[in-house]
């Protein structure tokens, strides 16, 4: 049988629009928690388990998106947090390129690139794995999680059997909801950005 998870990643952050936002644990902006509340009335009912990641924007989300999930259904995860970028957090690309400029082509690569000060790519695709793999073959049919961006990209490549370092193919956009099938050999995606 099937398992159906829906992945919502957090609201627009405080964070200045460009920066890698990982580790750091930055609030929701004002005005996100509004826009959220759009994503109620698809997530009901749902009576499976809620897994969060445990920083402030996620758990912010989930407050925002709640339809009055039971409490026992709410399960902090960290398996789930954003990769960390290190030295890296809260750098826009521009200023990346101009003070590392020789770690770039690694980071290209991306399956065996360590973030400097920060998360193995491998580690942080093992981690995301892990979790997939436990929803995959867990008792549940249902699931939500409340994550990152690059988690759900790593998600989606890893359920559709894609290279991880094709993550970026996937525009996850803040304060939406992406929806997998998942199958004992694979996944299907069936929404992105709902």
């Amino acid at each position: 049988m099937a398992v159906q998870l829906r992945l919502i990643r957090h609201g627009r952050t405080v964070a200045p629009d460009g920066v890698f936002v990982g580790s750091r644990d930055v609030a929701l902006e004002p005005g996100a928690r509004d826009r959220l509340q759009r994503l109620r009335p698809l997530l009901e009912p749902h009576c499976g388990p809620v897994y969060v990641s445990p920083m402030r924007r996620t758990r912010e989300t989930l407050e925002a998106v709640d339809p009055g999930w039971a409490p026992q259904q709410i399960r902090m995860d960290p398996r789930i947090r954003e990769i960390d970028f290190g030295r890296w957090e809260m750098s826009s690309f521009a200023e990346i390129s101009r003070r590392d400029p020789d770690l770039l082509d690694g980071w290209a690569e991306y399956g065996d690139f360590v973030f400097p000060e920060g998360e193995a790519v491998a580690d942080f695709t093992a981690r995301v794995g892990g979790f997939l793999a436990a929803v995959q073959q867990g008792p549940e049919r249902e699931v939500v999680a409340i994550t990152h961006g690059g988690v759900i990209r790593t998600m989606i490549c890893l359920a559709l059997g894609l290279p991880v370092r094709h993550y970026l193919l996937f525009d996850v956009q803040p304060g939406t909801m992406t929806e997998l099938k998942l199958y004992s050999r694979g996944g299907i995606l069936t929404g992105l950005n709902l």
